[in-house]
């Protein structure tokens, strides 16, 4: 039974999914380097800890973080959970978007520590982090995502266990890259529909009966919204870019049995260059006139 989690990397989807772990009465630990990111929890009196091998003595350690690199050093590198375990086992859960590979490679170098590996990336932005109805998409032993769910449930509305190591991974990669593709398309179809007076939370509603059905379609003011919290500053926006462009790689990555991909090949071209056009495309959309 999980009792106590740690949570490594808590950034702006780490730290909602965090809050609504300690708002579900789970003993929390927060690891990260930022003071200004673990400053929140501290003052709630969480545990805080700068180094993952700080965390290795509870229950479950999940971590998020951006890229592979990322999360191999979380996990093996100086300071990093295996140098923490000394015995100890706890479930080592990525919540980040990586190449089922790097997954089998993770478990395979922690299988003689003994510690259980688990993937479940998570789907749905800021705002469902915050909500605690995310998406979870989980890989591994079905034992151990049995073991993890009351967990996820604290941080997701959908759960799904979609097969072995690797499988969560797979399954998400293949999910960002038409996630990926509508909301590149969507802001600049909706400055459109702006440009010629039609007031988005009336237009959502048609879109949602109709073929422009997507993530966006559920609530008026959800395409508004999420563009807002992608271009709160512009490092957001830059930052999010990257994560984009690290997908759509991960995808032609996995992609390279089934032959030619041009239109994953041009998607990432586009995203490569990305800039200010896009940028104020997303802040016309974010700022456009919502529903009350």
């Amino acid at each position: 039974m999980i009792n106590s989690v740690a949570v490594i990397g808590v950034g702006a989807m780490g730290a909602p999914m965090a809050m609504n772990i300690h708002k579900a009465g789970f003993a929390l630990t927060v690891c990260d380097r930022s003071e200004a990111a673990r400053a929140p929890f501290a003052a709630l009196g969480v545990n805080c800890v700068e180094r993952a091998a700080d965390c290795a003595g509870c229950d479950a350690a999940i971590i998020l973080v951006a890229t592979p690199e990322q999360a191999r050093s979380v996990v093996l590198g100086e300071g990093g959970l295996r140098s923490g375990l000394n015995g100890r086992k706890p479930i080592l859960v990525i919540m980040g978007t990586i190449a089922p590979e790097t997954m089998r490679e993770l478990a395979q170098e922690l299988e003689p520590d003994g510690v259980r590996v688990v993937d479940a990336p998570i789907s749905g932005g800021a705002l469902k982090a915050r909500d605690g109805t995310l998406a979870i998409i989980m890989g591994g032993r079905a034992e151990d995502c049995a073991e993890l769910r009351p967990l996820m449930q604290s941080m997701g509305s959908s759960i799904f266990h979609c097969g072995p190591l690797g499988a969560g991974q797979a399954t998400k990669i293949v999910n960002n890259l038409v996630g990926i593709t509508t909301l590149m398309i969507a802001a600049e179809a909706y400055r459109i529909a702006g440009e010629n007076g039609i007031a988005l939370p009336d237009a959502i509603p048609v879109f949602e009966a109709s073929t422009g059905r997507n993530f966006f379609t559920v609530r008026p003011n959800d395409a508004g919204e999420a563009y807002d919290a992608w271009t709160a500053t512009r490092a957001d926006f830059d930052s999010l870019q990257a994560i984009l462009r690290k997908d759509i790689d991960l995808a032609l990555s996995i992609g390279e049995a089934a032959g030619p991909l041009p239109m994953t090949s041009a998607l990432q071209a586009v995203l490569d260059g990305v800039g200010d056009e896009t940028f104020q495309t997303w802040r016309a959309v974010a700022t456009a006139p919502r529903q009350s």
